[in-house]
């Protein structure tokens, strides 16, 4: 595996702080999927915080450019190396926060609307470059498991209701949407109508969930399974969300329909007793 000089000096750096107790690489450099516009994802885990002060002299030392303590969503500093010019992003976390949150999912088998298990996908997939105690080591065999199959009946229970099957479904706030003309709304509710099915399909092939980045490539590189037309339905449902068209809902309709049959098939669809939402009218 080839890593940037600049990124090893600085990794080396940041393990003589007292403070990290491990240091991770991920995203693309990890699964050997980057391309020349790929930036490098390091996760720092602590004991406990490391204060910004310590964390500027050694960003400043390898870095051109650096955003210090972005807390959008996780506590990061992004920038850009000296003389490459590559992005990197650095994000700090607490080994006891991760060991949580993945013993909630995979252990308690806790599903989310969406993404249930990123965090899974990115830290048993990362590389280790240090390790203080063999910590990071142990977690990430503690969490190199068998997909749980609870987790999988959960996940399907927990977003297929999402796509159409109820009220606060995103296929009913799509048809209201569309109602308003509220193109805004609509680009909205695709996402993550997008999120919960792909959280789906993910979980029936029993794959911890890559990300937001490149699903249909990533699909239909492994050759999982998955509904018929899937790729003709996404793109049309995008096409027609950019141009506000009622074609959308037909589409939707078509996407889930696939979806029903895969599920059945997969003797994974526990919805059939349910009734369908009445049309809103158009005209």
């Amino acid at each position: 595996m080839s890593i940037n000089a600049k990124v090893i000096e600085m990794v080396n750096d940041f393990s003589k702080l007292e403070e990290v107790e491990g240091i991770l690489l991920a995203g693309s450099h990890a699964t050997k999927t980057n391309d020349k516009n790929s930036d490098y994802d390091i996760y720092i885990y602590t004991s406990k915080e490391i204060p910004v002060e310590k964390r500027k002299i050694i960003t400043d030392k390898y870095c051109s450019y650096m955003e210090l303590n972005n807390t959008f969503w996780e506590t990061e500093d992004d920038g850009f190396l000296k003389e490459d010019n590559i992005p990197v992003e650095i994000i700090y976390r607490e080994l006891a926060w991760i060991d949580g949150l993945l013993n909630r999912t995979l252990v308690k088998c806790e599903a989310d609307a969406g993404y249930t298990t990123c965090f899974w996908a990115n830290f048993v997939n990362s590389i280790i470059l240090y390790d203080k105690n063999g910590d990071l080591n142990k977690l990430q065999d503690k969490y190199k498991i068998r997909y749980p199959h609870e987790l999988k009946k959960n996940i399907v229970k927990k977003n297929y209701p999402l796509l159409k099957l109820q009220m606060p479904s995103y296929y009913y706030q799509i048809e209201k949407a569309l109602k308003r003309d509220d193109f805004i709304s609509v680009n909205h509710r695709v996402a993550a109508l997008f999120a919960s099915y792909f959280d789906i399909i993910f979980a029936i092939n029993e794959v911890a969930h890559p990300g937001e980045k490149k699903n249909l490539k990533i699909i239909k590189d492994n050759n999982f399974k998955a509904p018929t037309d899937m790729e003709i339905n996404v793109n049309n449902i995008l096409k027609y969300a950019v141009s506000n068209d009622v074609a959308i809902l037909l589409e939707i309709d078509s996407l889930i329909g696939n979806l029903d049959i895969l599920l059945k098939n997969e003797k994974l669809y526990l919805f059939n007793n349910a009734k369908p939402l009445p049309m809103l009218d158009y005209y």
